[in-house]
């Protein structure tokens, strides 16, 4: 399990501006280097459980794909991408919250599109196994940073792996169709891989 998001670069670029700022500040310049790393790996950090590995999956239920406050549950909602028949789960994600993105069910990924002019949100189409499609939009920060998502139409995967994350945190909405049981309130505090967002019917009445 990797312990941050950041990529090897930023390692990289944290060992020069380490020893630049020790050569000219001496211990001074490495206690400022320490804090910057500090920060950067507490903001980035990875999930202290890979979730990947967890077995305990449930093909039943739909869970958050990130950890954050549910600021707004519509119901009857449309998506211009995503279509008709949903409802929409909105969800912030604070800078000092863990910031991965998590498959909220076992699904493949059907289509993904990146932001442009029109629609700043980076959408993502799930298809589960029983047909239905789950809808994801991330939207950007307030620093107008770009999700980072890492995974292609025709991927699969189980609920709960991660496939991205959102630095410095960000608003996702979750498009869950009408015809399952929305299980979560607004104001609820939810976890990845562990807040219940709906349960999936075994049989879905048309």
């Amino acid at each position: 399990m990797k312990l941050t998001y950041l990529p090897k670069w930023a390692y990289f670029l944290f060992l020069f501006f380490l020893v630049f700022l020790t050569a000219n500040l001496g211990i001074m310049g490495l206690v400022a280097a320490a804090i910057v790393m500090t920060f950067f790996v507490l903001v980035f950090r990875s999930s202290s459980k890979d979730l990947k590995e967890d077995s305990s999956v449930s093909e039943d239920i739909v869970f958050s794909p990130v950890n954050g406050k549910v600021n707004k549950v519509l119901k009857n909602t449309s998506h211009e991408f995503f279509g008709e028949n949903f409802t929409s789960v909105e969800i912030q994600v604070p800078f000092w919250k863990e910031l991965g993105l998590f498959f909220p069910a076992t699904s493949e990924v059907e289509q993904v599109r990146s932001s442009c002019e029109k629609c700043p949100d980076h959408l993502i189409v799930f298809k589960m196994t029983n047909g239905l499609e789950i809808g994801l939009a991330v939207g950007q920060n307030i620093l107008r940073l770009l999700p980072r998502i890492v995974v292609l139409p025709g991927d699969r995967g189980k609920q709960k792996m991660n496939f991205g994350y959102l630095p410095f945190g960000g608003q996702v909405r979750v498009y869950i169709p009408s015809s399952l049981e929305v299980l979560i309130n607004e104001k609820d505090e939810v976890v990845a891989g562990q807040g219940v967002l709906a349960g999936i019917p075994k049989k879905i009445e048309d």
